[in-house]
Order: C-alpha cells, then structure tokens, then sequence
C-alpha cells in the first residue's frame, strides 16, 4: 500500500519571486490610476505656471516668514519650486504613503477579513515570504507610478514651455519614495498586531496625518518644535527647495525596512483568525 508524498514548501527565494510577480499582477492597473491622477494633477500645475509666474512671486514675497517655512517656501521664482510646493510638499507624499499603506496590508489582513488567507499559506508559503513579497511589490509600484508622474509633469512642462529643470524635478520625486515606503513598512508592523485591514488603514492614516501636522506645527511654534524629530516628514523636507539630503533619504527607507522586518515576524507569530 503506498501513501502520498508529503507536499514539500518551495525554496524560497523562488516562492518569493512568485508572490512578487502573483501580487504585481492583482495590481497592475494600479501604476496607471495613481501614476496618472498624480501625472495629471503635477502637469496641470506645470501648465498654468508660465501664466501666473509673475503675479505669484510678487505674492509670495509679501508672506511672512513663519509661513514659508511652514510650507517650505524659500522663494517661487520657476516652475519646480511652485510643483514642489503645491504637489510635493504635501499631495503626492500623502498619496504615495496611503496608497503604500493599503498595498501592503491587502494581501495579509485584507486577505485574512476575506477568509482566503488560510488558504494561501496552506500551498505551503511561509507568511514572512507573503509579508516579504507584499513590501517588496509595493516598493516596485511606488517607482513606477513615481516615474509616470515624473514623466507626464515634464512632459507637460515641455510642451508648455514651463523651464522644470531635469534635475531639481527628478530628486523632488525621487525624495517621495522613502517616505511612501516607510509607512508600508509601518503599515506591515500594523499587520503584526492587528487584523482588520480598516483598523490598519485608520491607524496608518492616522499617524501619516498626525506627523504632517507635528511637522508643521513644529516650523510655526517654539514649544512645538522638539516634537518634530517624531515626525517622518522632518526628515522629508524639500529637495527642491533645500536640496536632496541622502542621508535622510536613507534614513526613511531604513526604517521602513525596519518596520517591516519586525512586522513580518509578528505577523508569523500571530494567530490567523
């Protein structure tokens, strides 16, 4: 009487390499909507500046000082610095992050309110290989629709004569990624502990806000201002405005991924409900 062999888990390397690609394909319109609401939003901006150039740097140095540098504003003399402050300072890294946070959590607490996480891990998959490989395609994701939006806003600018310097527009966006990644990794911490994929997106959100407005609290208020080192959007900051500050860069992303390691394993502690 023979019996079956015992389904053995794949390497993995391999198994991670499949749910990567598995989880890039549920999401592959994902670069097109976002990419291009984000494109669409950064071009119109690039478009209308040419028109209002004058008017608005005459307006802008009548401001006070406290209130540029709230928002970052050194001065609003060309057409990078107005997309930084109008996209970048707050609209795209906002996006970016949510759209990170909710990537990373659908496939593990997502997929878990929908009772089909069970049967994912019973192929077998290891669930820090799951967690590994959502983190991992969001990241790809988030570069990508970076990249559209970076080419739709120059295309724009192009077209319209605008002036975006190559340079100062793409470390503007490539500054984005490291935040939008940090709070994946935070959102796969949440993952660990938590098992609603609204809780996780309610918490996630929530501390994304919270640290905007410590951040920004913190330019107008002494008493306030300690209180910025917590904040993510600190280290942010402007590379347009400021330059592009690799440390800080680093820095974001190596907490992220930090965040993440330690999510992963709660994740692959925790009962599956």
């Amino acid at each position: 009487m023979s019996s079956a062999a015992p389904v053995s888990a794949p390497g993995s390397a391999r198994s991670l390499y499949a749910i990567v690609r598995h989880l890039l394909r549920l999401q592959r319109w994902a670069p097109l909507t976002w990419g291009l609401s984000l494109g669409l939003s950064c071009a119109l901006v690039a478009a209308i500046w040419p028109s209002i150039s004058d008017s608005i740097s005459q307006a802008i140095a009548s401001y006070p000082a406290a209130i540029k540098e709230a928002f970052s504003i050194e001065q609003l003399s060309n057409a990078d610095q107005y997309l930084d402050v109008e996209m970048l300072s707050l609209i795209v890294p906002l996006a970016l992050a949510f759209f990170a946070i909710r990537s990373v959590a659908r496939p593990l607490v997502g997929a878990e309110e929908n009772s089909y996480l069970d049967a994912l891990l019973s192929v077998p998959l290891d669930r820090r290989i799951l967690a590994a490989g959502a983190v991992i395609s969001t990241a790809i994701l988030l570069a990508v629709i970076l990249a559209i939006t970076w080419l739709m806003t120059w295309a724009a600018g192009l077209a319209v004569g605008a002036g975006i310097g190559l340079e100062a527009w793409t470390l503007g966006v490539v500054n984005v990624w490291p935040i939008a990644f940090a709070f994946g990794g935070f959102a796969l911490l949440l993952c660990g502990m938590l098992h609603s994929l609204a809780a996780v997106t309610g918490v996630a959100s929530g501390t994304l806000i919270a640290m905007y407005l410590i951040d920004l609290l913190g330019k107008l208020s002494p008493d306030v201002e300690p209180l910025r080192v917590i904040s993510a959007y600190r280290y942010y900051g402007s590379a347009i405005q400021q330059g592009f500050d690799l440390s800080h860069a680093l820095g974001l992303a190596a907490a992220g991924v930090l965040l993440a390691a330690v999510g992963a394993v709660l994740f692959n502690r925790r009962d599956i409900r």
